[in-house]
């Protein structure tokens, strides 16, 4: 069995700079430094691969995936992965940090097809349980190089404001892909499952119950149990109640409302409750994570 190595982000992200970068294969030429395309490796941050011509063979986690033009997928941080076969493959990888999206990760969240591209089938492609990439037409291809060559342009002249340039491309890019995923595969479980998740995140104040989550998913409450423990390995009721507790934290670090107020605007009808929960996931209640500056 090959050595898995750790590549740190160093090797691609210029200190004081936008953590992004882009990054081109062309089968076996060496295209760049640190190029560890056919070595088995691993790293924190996360790759979003596009497939720009040719077909060849991704090894992820020890599991062999085909790909070929117009193939989209992401590889995220602590993922062991190399390509066995890419003769006759070209590709671009965008390497960035996550923390890219923390401004906006409220808003890509509300994106059924963000979920299903950058948390769901990486998850259960991890635990090779799963693997359903988004395929561009050659239209949609085209259109996605095109932003891509945006951000190699301003990465490559650094004049001011670059990093805001190149980091209003990868939006863009994401929203697109995450919109070009939405409409190619909405009928089937996985992306309606992803469906459901923006769904919550964007109204987990409101009254949830099984039925209801399962009816818009177009589900049975059977089916979307299943669904859900394999995606996430959580039941439905605990994933919401995760987003109301984050939700919570947010405003317990960013605001003076009661707690009781905090407890309400997040779905929780019940002030004791939502203390119990909270003290159950960060081991200490609301008052004393406000206190600590919401270091739980």
């Amino acid at each position: 069995m090959k050595k898995i190595i750790k590549i740190p982000g160093d090797y691609y992200f210029k200190s004081g700079f936008v953590p992004v970068a882009l990054r081109r294969v062309r089968g076996t030429v060496l295209t760049h430094p640190h190029d560890y395309t056919g070595i088995p490796h691993w790293h924190d941050f996360s790759e979003l691969v596009i497939i720009t011509s040719g077909s060849g063979v991704q090894n992820i986690n020890g599991t062999s995936y085909p790909v070929s033009v117009g193939d989209v997928f992401v590889i995220t941080g602590k993922t062991a992965h190399f390509f066995e076969e890419y003769q006759n493959l070209e590709l671009v990888n965008i390497i960035f940090s996550d923390k890219v999206f923390h401004d906006i990760q409220e808003y890509l969240n509300r994106i059924p097809g963000y979920h299903l591209i950058f948390r769901l089938e990486p998850e259960l492609r991890s635990r090779r349980e799963f693997h359903n990439n988004l395929t561009l037409s050659a239209h949609s291809l085209s259109y996605v190089l095109g932003v891509i060559r945006k951000m190699e342009l301003e990465s490559g002249f650094q004049k001011p404001g670059c990093e805001a340039a190149i980091i209003s491309a990868l939006f863009e890019l994401i929203v697109f892909l995450s919109r070009s995923s939405d409409s190619s595969t909405e009928k089937q479980p996985l992306p309606r499952l992803a469906g459901l998740f923006s769904l919550l995140e964007a109204s987990y104040q409101e009254e949830w119950d099984l039925q209801r989550m399962a009816k818009c998913a177009s589900m049975s409450v059977n089916t979307l149990l299943r669904a859900f423990q394999a995606a996430v390995n959580q039941t439905p009721l605990q994933y919401l109640t995760e987003l109301r507790l984050k939700a919570a934290c947010s405003l317990l670090k960013n605001t003076d409302q009661q707690i009781g107020e905090i407890a309400f605007s997040c779905g929780f009808h019940d002030s004791n409750y939502f203390s119990k929960r909270f003290r159950s996931k960060f081991h200490m209640n609301p008052t004393e994570y406000r206190a600590g500056n919401g270091n739980a």
